[in-house]
């Protein structure tokens, strides 16, 4: 699992990179397939988790609540990647839900194929999944630092930036999350929000239309607002 662009920052994109974990597609003949639909979610009563699920297709957002209800969006876990890996080992309860951005398909392996199968006879998915646990703190440590980033502008670029990476850099595209999602998974009030985009179709860097369709004229100047004064 290696990461050769930009800034450290770069590397720790709350919207993940696609595939830190591809090695597992070789394993889901052993697991149980199932699909999700999109905002259909999982996890998230207080369950212990007895096995590790791979995203095979789609991507999932990981959505925390307080004790009055509030939403905190930590991260998006992209196709290629796992989830549920550091609950399976803490073996610690899971308030956290995931929840599908789009029609998502997964596949979970049981305690019983890990400890028996990947553990012993696949060495390199298990140092592949120490790796991607490791980067997944690096990504929870700089969305903290994101949320008080003193650069509106330069974490809404990111943001943007990071969505259109998955999008492989397309001049048009439809994102998958609204603008307010954005706004909440950064921090901010939707008003902050769409000043800050107000401002970057102003530059001529992009225009957003108000209906999740995204034309980025100036990708230099996205990334090099993107890279704006970061709170570490």
């Amino acid at each position: 699992m290696v990461q050769d662009e930009g800034s450290c920052r770069r590397h720790f994109s709350m919207w993940m990179d696609c595939g830190l974990c591809r090695e597992w597609y070789e394993m889901v003949g052993l697991g149980r397939q199932f699909n999700l639909d999109r905002d259909e979610t999982i996890l998230g009563n207080g369950e212990c988790i007895d096995g590790i699920y791979f995203v095979i297709s789609g991507v999932l957002r990981l959505i925390s609540f307080d004790s009055e209800g509030h939403e905190a969006i930590l991260l998006y876990v992209t196709h290629g990647n796992l989830i549920g890996d550091s609950a399976f080992f803490n073996r610690m309860p899971v308030y956290a839900m995931f929840s599908a951005v789009e029609n998502s398909s997964l596949c979970f392996f049981s305690r019983r194929t890990i400890e028996s199968v990947i553990i012993p006879d696949k060495p390199n998915l298990l140092q592949n999944m120490l790796e991607y646990m490791a980067y997944k703190v690096g990504v929870l440590l700089h969305h903290q630092c994101e949320m008080v980033s003193v650069s509106v502008l330069g974490k809404v670029s990111r943001m943007i930036y990071d969505i259109a990476k998955y999008e492989n850099f397309k001049s048009r595209f439809q994102t998958k999350i609204t603008q307010q999602e954005m706004a909440t998974a950064l921090g901010l009030h939707r008003a902050t929000f769409s000043k800050a985009v107000g401002k970057l179709k102003n530059l001529g860097i992009l225009d957003w239309n108000g209906h999740q369709m995204i034309e980025v004229k100036d990708y230099t100047s996205l990334s090099m607002y993107s890279e704006d004064v970061f709170a570490l």
